[in-house]
């Protein structure tokens, strides 16, 4: 069970918290595991605390949005510190939408679907308490954290949780849908230098192949437990992703960057456009009919979850009674 997350100040995350986020991506598995207090425990966060889920209240629109960051961070990447405090996106929704933003900070280096069912059974404990007052849920998932959303909201439909109802809406920004070209590159780099016979090349191969279940889950965007029990995690570049459906009853949403306006593929330079868009490939299902795909010409990975151009269209999907 993960340790109970300990009481931050009211300034936000400083730079030790945005070491140790880093750190938790690349070994929080083994973290977890040890049980090092370097950890970063899954839990919401409001006004830059942590917050119990028994100790939440919607507000009296009933309406919740939930913020998931990606790969290395943590909630301080919907900041942008050019535009000021007051101009990330759940602060936003909830001035001109009426949306409770929670903000979720969490072990990034866990398996997808270890923090799909920790967010899970987070959103379950607040949802249902019956003086919580929440009768609407809206989920915002940048990279990695999209892919947490889909597992949790996936594994909250297997198990019949109640708060998967709630669900109206779910947003993607750049989320790799179909896996992730750095991880696979570096999946077959670990493979290629393990072969060569030298001390620099196996320490290399080592280094590598020391990167944590969360990293190695984004080569295909693993989602559930069966894309990785009792098998060889680097196996070379061999797609063993599930297919999984999704969910049926909320709308979809996928924010898409390109760099590089020109050039399609390049995508936001860590996730392809295709992937973002969650395109089918294989047996995985396609978005669902109706699902909504823009493009962001001129934006990067980290900037689809904090520029205003990105709001605009959040505010109109949210919106939006269709």
């Amino acid at each position: 069970m993960p340790k109970p997350p300990s009481p931050r100040g009211a300034r936000g995350p400083g730079l030790v918290d945005h070491a140790i986020s880093a750190l938790n991506a690349w070994i929080g598995d083994h973290l977890a595991e040890s049980g090092n207090e370097l950890e970063q425990p899954m839990a919401f966060y409001r006004e830059n605390r942590s917050v119990a889920p028994e100790d939440l209240e919607a507000p009296p629109t009933g309406k919740v949005c939930v913020l998931v960051h990606g790969l290395g961070y943590n909630e301080s990447s919907w900041k942008d510190p050019e535009r000021g405090e007051g101009e990330d996106y759940g602060r936003r929704l909830e001035q001109q939408c009426g949306h409770m933003p929670l903000y979720l900070r969490f072990n990034t280096g866990l398996r997808i679907s270890t923090n799909g069912a920790l967010l899970a059974d987070l959103l379950q404990r607040f949802c249902t308490r019956r003086d919580a007052g929440v009768s609407e849920l809206l989920l915002i998932g940048h990279s990695l954290g999209g892919l947490v959303i889909r597992s949790a909201c996936h594994r909250a439909h297997e198990l019949s949780q109640d708060w998967v109802t709630l669900v109206r809406d779910v947003v993607y920004l750049g989320s790799p849908h179909l896996g992730a070209p750095l991880e696979r590159a570096t999946n077959a780099a670990a493979h290629f230098f393990g072969r060569i016979d030298t001390t620099a090349t196996h320490v290399l191969s080592e280094v590598l192949d020391s990167r944590s279940a969360g990293v190695r889950d984004l080569r295909f965007g693993n989602l559930v437990d069966l894309d990785w029990t009792d098998r060889d995690p680097d196996e070379l570049l061999h797609n063993r992703r599930s297919p999984v459906p999704w969910l049926a009853t909320a709308r979809h949403h996928f924010v898409v960057g390109r760099a590089l306006p020109a050039v399609a593929a390049a995508g936001d330079w860590m996730v392809g456009s295709d992937s973002a868009a969650g395109r089918a490939s294989g047996a995985q299902p396609g978005p669902p009919a109706g699902s909504d795909v823009v493009v962001m010409p001129g934006l990067g990975h980290l900037d689809l979850a904090r520029h205003p151009a990105v709001f605009e269209h959040l505010e109109r999907w949210i919106t939006s009674d269709g």
